[in-house]
């Protein structure tokens, strides 16, 4: 077993009028693995993000091992639409205290280095997610959390997310809150399933099929309808615990 990067006991989180926004979310994550954080609208996954980011308070318990802030990427915004690429991302480099040779490399990787001098807010969705993520990962923190990276890009671009998850962040602790599933799958270690603000399973993709399927040929789509629909009729057991 590796060292404990993130350990979250209990956490919870009541908005005005007592409605609850999360309730006893409960996992832990070793450093350098991944979590793919899904479930449907309204579930949670940005509050969750939300709170390990430090932007919001919550009750419960959450300890990381990192002292420097989490990567924190939104769903959207984040950038300064005034700005040029190149001058949103020395704002970045600036934080990160991080190199413009990283930052090159990283545009090459991701394919965006030909809009370098574009003003941020001319790009498509897509560009502007793709320089928001690289903005957010550039200085590689020990923890990394990702809302909706995959969301605007085309396959080919989703492809080279995936590509600096898996080896750029080799290193980090990373949650990605995605509901496209087809990529998160090979990229992560484990998974996190909400639904209305409840944890109704955390374990790895393995455990959620042992669980939730015998059929080996259903893939990992498929196996969290099941859990969740299984979850409908009370019978969601909330762990398949590592």
């Amino acid at each position: 077993m590796g060292m404990k990067q993130i350990q979250c006991d209990g956490v919870s989180l009541s908005y005005e009028r007592g409605k609850e926004a999360l309730q006893g979310i409960t996992f832990s994550m070793e450093s350098g693995t991944n979590l793919g954080l899904i479930g449907p609208i309204g579930s949670g996954k940005t509050t969750l993000l939300r709170i390990l980011a430090g932007i919001l308070e919550a009750d419960g318990r959450i300890e990381m091992a990192a002292s420097e802030p989490a990567g924190y990427m939104p769903a959207s915004g984040g950038l300064i639409n005034e700005l040029t690429v190149r001058e949103n991302l020395d704002i970045w480099c600036r934080a990160f205290h991080t190199s413009k040779t990283e930052f090159d490399m990283l545009l090459k990787i991701l394919g965006i280095s030909r809009i370098i001098d574009q003003k941020t807010g001319t790009l498509s969705s897509g560009l502007k997610k793709l320089v928001l993520f690289a903005c957010t990962v550039v200085g590689k923190s020990p923890v990394i959390l990702l809302d909706e990276p995959f969301v605007h890009l085309d396959i080919e671009s989703c492809m080279k997310v995936q590509k600096v998850i898996t080896e750029y962040l080799a290193e980090s602790t990373v949650i990605i809150s995605s509901h496209n599933l087809e990529y998160l799958a090979g990229i992560t270690d484990s998974l996190l399933i909400l639904k209305t603000g409840s944890q109704i399973f955390h374990g790895t993709p393995e455990q959620l099929r042992q669980q939730y399927s015998k059929d080996a040929e259903k893939d990992l789509k498929e196996l969290y309808l099941e859990a969740v629909k299984v979850s409908d009729y009370g019978n969601g057991r909330r762990e398949g615990e590592m």
